[in-house]
């Protein structure tokens, strides 16, 4: 029998999602269609995972695809944290104020 143990501190796995301009997704930085993003949410459910969003041009009115990707988390009920940086090394915090992410 073999024993497969977590590591203490051990950080949820996460996906990190650019929503751009032109409409393409990204997923960890390749691209990424629709189908491919559900299975990953559906991965990351079952693993307790995160959603890491960057919006490309975010002060516009957000692309269906853009919003596609937002409702698909909610089904898949992932917790989201939104980045105003296309490298991810901030998130918006709870006031839309951008704070560093720590690495």
């Amino acid at each position: 029998m073999t024993l497969v143990t977590a590591s203490v501190g051990a950080e949820p796995p996460v996906a990190r999602i650019s929503a751009l301009a032109s409409g393409k997704t990204l997923l960890n930085g390749k691209p990424s269609d629709f189908t491919a993003l559900e299975k990953e949410f559906e991965r990351l459910q079952k693993l307790k995972g995160v959603v890491w969003y960057y919006r490309e041009n975010a002060q516009a009115e957000p692309r269906p695809e853009a919003m596609a990707i937002i409702k698909l988390a909610i089904k898949y009920k992932l917790p989201i944290s939104m980045s105003s940086r296309p490298d991810f090394s901030d998130y918006i915090d709870a006031n839309g104020i951008s704070r560093p992410r720590k690495p």
